[in-house]
């Protein structure tokens, strides 16, 4: 392991076709990714791979963006504009695949830069908050950049990796990127307790993030002896676990212990899932494979939309032509809930958007918008007007259910064009 004067290697390595993969979410590495576009000239033509960046991403700046080719598996709040721009390419793909493109060596890596923390007595550092397809990119013997950082958690699970395996290292000046909880509105406020309805004793819970959901996980505290198996996990879900609402008694899938590839929130939280044994990092291919996921009985996913039609079809990544997200779990999480035994897939939504009010729940999604949740893997649709139950309902039933809790300046509209069509 050797340290990292400027660029070091990289120039002779990169800019001829390869691939550098960046850390994901807020354990993308901050110090090197402004090296990556400070001097994105010198490696012009690399590929640059990211995973939902929830900092500053100024490799994908105009100027930097135009000399490197950045891609996305979402692009989070880092990559959002640079998406909707054109200047990041959108790699539409489940979580539960990126791993399956490393492996199949259909994406080979050349370079990864990760954020970790220090090497501790046996040798291994961890790679804290996010662990999702790391492990994939490194079977793949890339070199490695590690931005060491004393503040990063050494979380449990299958967190870790020899410090011998690092190549490159340089001594992080910033902490992991924070994601503070945001104050959720009214509207909100109404559609996690509808969703919080659906929710009972015993269920394993999956959600995103956003203040939609971490409204939900404040108001589960009169439940007992959930669990959790979620792709993220934010600062709302550690009083559940402290009052010991989520102890995971229930679980027969990794019984006793919470399940999470990534988490997002401030360092005070980083701080409490430092050495925490009841919270548990996993690669993707467990936390997002269909196989794993088919063992967890009561699987309740609650994921959000940007619109769904009347027969109960989900689009969570664009509004017209403006891309805002890619399918990140929600296929995956959404698809088993409804396989397993006493699962349930949660879709919620604000019942409007914009400043015309216009209507989020639609006769039919238009036909160049993205179906990230097909309607046959949803079983509640949920808005601040209350709940459409889809499961078992037929064509006529589903859409009239999901009318219901639309606007109601659109109801009529909506009930109109179904018995019209």
């Amino acid at each position: 392991m050797e340290r990292l004067e400027g660029l070091g290697p990289l120039p002779d390595l990169l800019g001829q076709g390869k691939t550098l993969v960046l850390h994901s979410g807020c354990a993308e590495p901050p110090y090197l990714s402004r090296l990556l576009a400070s001097h994105a000239a010198d490696l012009r033509g690399t590929r640059v791979i990211t995973f939902m960046p929830m900092g500053d991403s100024p490799y994908g700046e105009m100027a930097p963006a135009s000399q490197l080719k950045v891609e996305t598996f979402f692009p989070g709040k880092g990559l959002r504009a640079a998406l909707t721009a054109g200047r990041a390419r959108a790699l539409r793909y489940p979580v539960s695949v990126m791993p399956v493109l490393f492996d199949s060596g259909e994406i080979k890596s050349d370079v990864v830069m990760l954020q970790v923390s220090p090497p501790d007595a046996s040798g291994t550092v961890s790679l804290g908050v996010s662990v999702d397809f790391m492990h994939a990119v490194l079977r793949q013997r890339p070199l490695v950049v590690a931005e060491i950082n004393p503040r990063m958690p050494r979380t449990s699970g299958v967190s870790t990796l020899p410090a011998a395996s690092i190549d490159w290292f340089v001594e992080a000046t910033d902490p992991p990127q924070e994601m503070p909880l945001t104050t959720a509105d009214d509207i909100d406020a109404r559609i996690a307790k509808n969703v919080a309805g659906l929710i009972g004793d015993g269920a394993v819970i999956q959600l995103g993030i956003g203040s939609l959901q971490d409204c939900v996980l404040g108001q589960l505290g009169h439940l007992r002896h959930l669990g959790l198996h979620t792709g993220i996990v934010t600062d709302a879900i550690q009083p559940l676990i402290e009052s010991g609402v989520i102890d995971n008694s229930s679980k027969r899938f990794m019984p006793g212990i919470g399940i999470t590839t990534m988490a997002g929130g401030t360092q005070s939280f980083y701080d409490f899932l430092h050495h925490n044994r009841v919270l548990e990092f996993h690669p993707c291919s467990i936390t997002h494979g269909a196989e794993s996921l088919a063992k967890v009985e009561r699987l309740c996913a609650i994921n959000s939309a940007l619109q769904v039609d009347l027969a109960g079809n989900v689009n969570s990544e664009n509004i017209g032509s403006r891309k805002i997200a890619l399918p990140g779990g929600s296929l995956d999480f959404s698809t088993a809930a409804v396989s397993v035994r006493g699962g349930a897939s949660i879709i919620a939504l604000r019942s409007t958007f914009g400043k015309d009010a216009s209507s989020n729940i639609l006769r039919s999604l238009d036909p160049a918008a993205p179906v990230t949740v097909p309607a046959s893997a949803v079983s509640f649709i949920v808005t601040e007007y209350g709940v459409a139950a889809l499961r078992g309902a037929n064509e006529a039933e589903r859409a009239t259910a999901i009318a219901a809790i639309a606007h109601p300046a659109h109801r009529d509209m909506l009930l109109k064009s179904r018995t019209a069509g």
